[in-house]
Formats: C-alpha cells, structure tokens, sequence
C-alpha cells in the first residue's frame, strides 16, 4: 500500500511539472540571437499549422523549424515566452518548413549549409515530452554545444499525461519504424556520420530501432551510425543486456550518463517492478565488458537537478561538447570542481 501511494504521489508530482510548452511563430528580427535550423521527422498527428500532438501517425511528417535563442539565454535553459513571445528574450521560432514528402526533405537537408560537415546529430526526446519541448531542447542543447552539424529532431507521440507512462510505453514500440526509416533517409544522402542522443524513455526507443536494424542484416545502415549517447536511459537492465547482445556491430562510442539518484527513474523501476533502470547502474563492469562507457553524473549540480540534468547541465554540456570523437571520452575532464562527473 506504501509503495501504491509514493506511485500515486509521484505521478501528481510529475504532471504538476509538465507545463503547457508551445510554438511561437514570430518571423521579426532581433539583434544578437542565434538562429539554429532543427529538421523535423514525427510519427505524431499534425495539431493546426504549427504543432504536432500526442496522438500516433503511421506516416511520417517532415519540416524544419527555425528556432531563435535570445541573447539572454542561459546554458541548460528554455526561455519560454511568458506573455507575448519576444525573440529578445525568449526562444520563438522564426519560420516553418513543412515537407510535403521525404523527397522534399532530403532535398532540404542536402541544402543545408550544415551539411559539409557530414555528420548528422538524431535526438529522440524521453517521456513526458510535447513536440514544441522537444524541438526547443534540441535547439537549446545545439547552441550550448556550439554544435556546427545537421540537427534533426525524431519527435515520436509522447503524451503530456505522466498519468500515460503505459501508454508511451506503447508508443515506443510504435516509433521504431519511424526512426529506422529517418536514419535510413539520412544514411542514403552520404552522411558519412549519424550520432544518436536520446533522454529518458528515448533510449529505449533508440536501442529498439537498432536492434531492428541489426536483426534484419543490415550491417551497410548499422555502419553509418557513429555514435549514440543515451541521457538518463530508462530502460530494463536486463531488457537492454538482450537488446545489446543482437546489435551487430555496436556503433562506438556508446555512452551512458546516468544517475543512481534519479527519482524519476526510481518511480519508473517501482512501477516495472525491477529494482534498477539503466540510468541507475552503481556497478558498470557489465557495460565495460561490451564496450558501454558508463558517465556517472549524480554530482553534477548545475542544470535542473534529477532527471533532467544530462540535457540541462552545463556541465554535463561541455562533456557532449567533446562527442563524438570515439577518443574523446576517456579524455574528459570536468571543469568545475563542484560539479565533477565521474568517467569509467
């Protein structure tokens, strides 16, 4: 009865936090932002011109939304409108895209001016995320890495609900082509490097897709994929142990950054009935032995504290900063003595 309780008590907690993110279409200039173009790939339905909701969509959109980030923008933050959206203060998006096909798409991407670099950053938002949060923290996490490569946001219908954590549960399984289908796009237009970075319920999605990929041989796709960083996972030990073992080759690095005091990762093992997640590892032998780097980030302080502070911590930024290079990681060094992320 305890624990039905601290479950029931958890979730009001989760949903009084989840707040109503939208898209601010503001087309006017402001001096000193820094625009960031995130391509689009959703298996959500269409909400009005702008926004995409919760409910699930077989086939996929595509666009590119040009997201402004105010001169006053903190690192790890949304500067969300309060009032009326003002691009000196507040993130807003200054135009849309849509893409009628994944021609038109491909065409986009090939276009880009991000694309010399040839290497394509995917990020697959976690639990509990609308498409504006999810488009807005990727554009966030892309100006605090001083990102210079193709951003694009894989936006699967997560609900707004913490009530429907079963449910998105569901939907990832239900994303799984989807994504395999955008990274296929993206490996055929020559990007000779894709990276994976998922958060929460993400990684789940993300080892998923690659688990698919891999069962059905196709060791050419699996070979363009350079790297994947999986945020506060939460995933199944066990579940991932079988999920790694058919994922042939591991793409590398594979990086986890987890947290032992993760409370949201601690509700979601009560509610599963497993006493860990993936995020939560004390012991990381297990992941060593496959290749799996383990970033322990329960000292960080900076950032929003918890589940979220692999995608919001400064510190935690500057280490996604040296990703991927496949030798940066054991290279690490945490710059702020009060915030010292432990490496092994």
């Amino acid at each position: 009865m305890l624990h039905r309780a601290f479950m029931v008590l958890m979730l009001i907690g989760l949903a009084a936090c989840s707040g109503p993110e939208r898209i601010d279409l503001v087309p006017k200039e402001a001096p000193n932002t820094d625009e960031r173009q995130i391509f689009i790939a959703t298996t959500r339905q269409p909400d009005g011109a702008r926004d995409f909701s919760s409910k699930r969509n077989p086939q996929l959109n595509y666009a590119r939304y040009d997201v402004s980030i105010p001169p006053v923008h903190q690192a790890g933050q949304i500067e969300w409108p309060r009032r009326t959206p003002n691009p000196a203060t507040d993130f807003v998006t200054k135009r849309i895209m849509p893409y009628p096909t994944v021609a038109d798409f491909s065409a986009a991407l090939n276009r880009n001016p991000a694309r010399d670099t040839g290497t394509a950053i995917i990020y697959v938002h976690g639990y509990l995320t609308s498409f504006a949060e999810g488009t807005y923290r990727l554009a966030q996490i892309a100006h605090d890495r001083k990102d210079p490569d193709t951003t694009i946001h894989y936006s699967w219908p997560a609900t707004e609900n913490a009530l429907e954590y079963a449910r998105d549960r569901d939907s990832v399984l239900f994303a799984r082509d989807g994504l395999e289908s955008l990274i296929r796009t993206v490996a055929n237009l020559g990007f000779g490097n894709i990276v994976l970075v998922a958060h929460s319920l993400g990684s789940s999605l993300v080892v998923e897709t690659l688990r698919q990929i891999s069962l059905q041989g196709e060791t050419g796709l699996m070979q363009h994929i350079d790297g994947v960083i999986l945020i506060a996972p939460d995933i199944d030990t066990k579940v991932f142990e079988s999920q790694i073992n058919r994922i042939t080759p591991l793409p590398k690095p594979f990086i986890v950054f987890g947290n032992a005091n993760d409370r949201v990762l601690r509700f979601s093992a009560l509610l599963t009935g497993r006493a860990k997640r993936l995020g939560q590892l004390n012991d990381t032998e297990s992941l060593r032995n496959k290749g799996i780097q383990f970033v322990d980030i329960s000292v960080v302080t900076d950032g929003v504290n918890g589940h979220s502070v692999g995608i919001t911590s400064p510190t935690v930024l500057s280490i996604l900063r040296e990703l991927p290079n496949p030798n940066a990681a054991n290279d690490v060094r945490v710059l702020q003595p009060r915030a010292r992320a432990s490496i092994r």
